[in-house]
């Protein structure tokens, strides 16, 4: 997501408004790892880290619902919410170790004072095969549609302040004729799944590249850099999921995140433990609890707790920016909560071929 703090005022501004608007756009004509949409919960939301990660999952469709809360400190609270369904496809009547998974992904992202809006929609295809017993390769690509606009009623320069009074009908020398852009973009990865046989030991590694196409992604390009095609850079990502069985009871888990795009990188590693409170059939509890430490533009903390029920999962995280010059300035330390809920469905299988997804 674009961090850009836009501030919507009627008095008079304590600092130049136009210098923070035009500042706002350069963000958003770079391009930043920033921009994109970003959660804690990488692993909770397995489509927007890499389409290879369609279909990988116990079941034969999976609903992932993601919610994201921050910077409402500021005040320019940015919201977002992202929700996908994946559908397998099996390859051959009766077997279910090869697929096709076709899913539909929708991103909205709300951003700072002026309500900067992202919308997209995504088409994630990924096909799956065994490498070996209970190994799996998957590849998968998302073709995907977006929109961006803001509101430029909530915006305020300071030549609109005459004699220390704001007139909203003064003349502006700044462009505001275009609110809106689309454009398309596309991304492709694979990921590997590992996994035990008996135990529930497993692990994912994987990795993607977004934005094959760099897409133009500015507003008014020519007025802020001089360049009238300002486009996002290629973003690199590389991640491992691992979970190991202790006991009959206990699990640990271990997983690691490398985002990289233009200059600008991102490191997460972090782990936990997970508690099998029921393991009756359809009746199955587990509890999680773990914590990830993130390398950004600013440190930051964030403890998570998982509930496993049956074939839901809930996630909560909280970004706690107590590590950072930049948690402490803009945030008051504070990051933003985020929530994630995930349900799996199996489909009825003929009772004389049925034999269950061996994905885990």
């Amino acid at each position: 997501m674009l961090n850009n703090m836009l501030v919507n005022t009627t008095t008079k501004p304590s600092i130049p408004m136009r210098g923070i608007f035009l500042f706002a756009l350069l963000l958003s004509a770079l391009g930043l790892t920033a921009q994109d949409i970003h959660f804690s919960q990488y692993g909770n939301s397995p489509l927007n880290l890499n389409p290879g990660l369609a279909g990988v999952f116990g079941g034969d469709l999976r609903f992932v619902g993601n919610y994201r809360k921050q910077w409402r400190t500021i005040p320019v609270p940015y919201t977002t919410f992202s929700g996908s369904v994946e559908n397998k496809v099996y390859l051959s009547r009766g077997k279910y170790n090869k697929f096709v998974t076709a899913s539909l992904l929708v991103n909205y992202d709300k951003q700072g004072a002026i309500a900067l809006q992202s919308l997209q929609i995504g088409i994630p295809i990924a096909l799956t095969l065994p490498v070996g017993k209970n190994n799996f390769l998957t590849v998968g690509a998302t073709p995907m549609f977006g929109q961006r606009s803001f509101d430029s009623d909530q915006i305020t320069l300071d030549e609109q302040y005459i004699d220390g009074m704001f007139d909203p009908g003064s003349a502006i020398s700044e462009d505001l004729s275009v609110t809106n852009l689309k454009y398309f973009d596309l991304s492709a990865g694979a990921n590997l799944r590992l996994q035990s046989p008996r135990k529930r030991d497993r692990i994912d590694i994987g990795g993607a590249v977004h934005h094959l196409n760099r897409p133009k992604h500015d507003f008014w390009a020519s007025s802020v850099t001089n360049n009238d095609d300002v486009r996002l850079y290629n973003k690199l990502t590389f991640y491992g999921l691992g979970l190991v069985q202790l006991t009959e009871r206990f699990d640990f888990l271990a997983q690691g995140l490398f985002q990289q795009q233009g200059k600008y990188s991102e490191i997460v590693y972090g782990g936990g433990l997970r508690m099998h409170l029921n393991k009756n059939r359809y009746k199955e509890l587990a509890i999680q609890i773990g914590a990830d430490w993130r390398h950004r533009y600013n440190n930051a903390l964030v403890p998570r707790l998982e509930v496993f029920y049956s074939t839901w999962t809930f996630g909560a995280t909280f970004d706690w920016d107590a590590f950072s010059r930049a948690g402490e300035l803009v945030s008051n330390r504070r990051g933003g909560p985020e929530l994630s809920l995930t349900y799996r469905f199996y489909k009825v299988k003929p009772m004389q071929k049925y034999k269950s997804c061996p994905i885990i």
